[in-house]
């Protein structure tokens, strides 16, 4: 397992050794600063420009798997709203396209499913609210619908093509953001009395340690080719 890993690090690299330097020093970065420093505001500005690279890099190295970018920018737009504001529900809501957009790709269906999607999304929610439900927790279901169904299609993937290292990228990644999710979830409970509040330090923490990394991984994990120009550089 330790020489899988290992040779995962190296094919990272071998796209481009600096990338692999960025994801690094930012992670090791923003986990000290929260030690050290909890709250700064430069904790965040760091994460947040973590995952705007994620984004740039997954456009620069897959420029043809459009879902993927489009999957990546969505979730940046979902962190602008939760990093910087308090419209906690529309992150969330918009979450739930990042989310769909990684399950178009990975279930190879047509982009137009998209505004199926955000039609059922809306009225879900909607029936949810009337209902009675709380508004975080009735898009949190719906998101968490999909997330899981991500992990799923990831997993299958990954069984059809375990020595592939895109597939694994995809596994880890969704494997992560589960863990990531599970830790949001918990502190939500916390905050609303269901658990205890002395679980809020270490949630908090550990919302960033699976987070980043998932994000990471999944911009790797593109069943696509590498743009052309950037192959051709690391041949010579």
């Amino acid at each position: 397992m330790l020489k899988t890993w290992w040779g995962d690090i190296k094919q990272i690299s071998n796209i481009d050794a600096s990338w692999a330097v960025i994801w690094i020093s930012i992670y090791c970065g923003f986990l000290l600063l929260d030690v050290f420093f909890p709250g700064w505001f430069g904790t965040s500005l760091l994460k947040y420009i973590g995952i705007l690279l994620c984004v740039i890099y997954a456009y620069t190295q897959y420029s043809t798997d459009i879902m993927l970018s489009l999957a990546l920018l969505f979730t940046f737009m979902a962190d602008t709203v939760l990093v910087w504001t308090e419209w906690t529900v529309a992150g969330v809501y918009i979450f739930c396209f990042a989310q769909f957009m990684h399950l178009l790709r990975l279930c190879k269906a047509k982009f137009e499913y998209i505004f199926a999607w955000a039609a059922f999304v809306s009225i879900a929610f909607a029936i949810a609210v009337i209902q009675g439900c709380k508004p975080i927790y009735a898009i949190a279901s719906i998101y968490a619908l999909v997330l899981f169904s991500n992990l799923y299609f990831a997993t299958c993937r990954f069984i059809d093509h375990k020595t592939d290292f895109k597939s694994r990228c995809a596994l880890y990644g969704f494997i992560a953001f589960v863990c990531c999710d599970v830790c949001v979830a918990t502190r939500f409970l916390a905050l609303d009395g269901y658990l205890t509040l002395a679980v809020l330090p270490i949630v908090n923490f550990l919302v960033w340690v699976f987070y980043y990394p998932s994000q990471v991984l999944i911009a790797n994990s593109s069943a696509m080719s590498p743009t052309p120009r950037l192959v051709k550089n690391l041949r010579k």
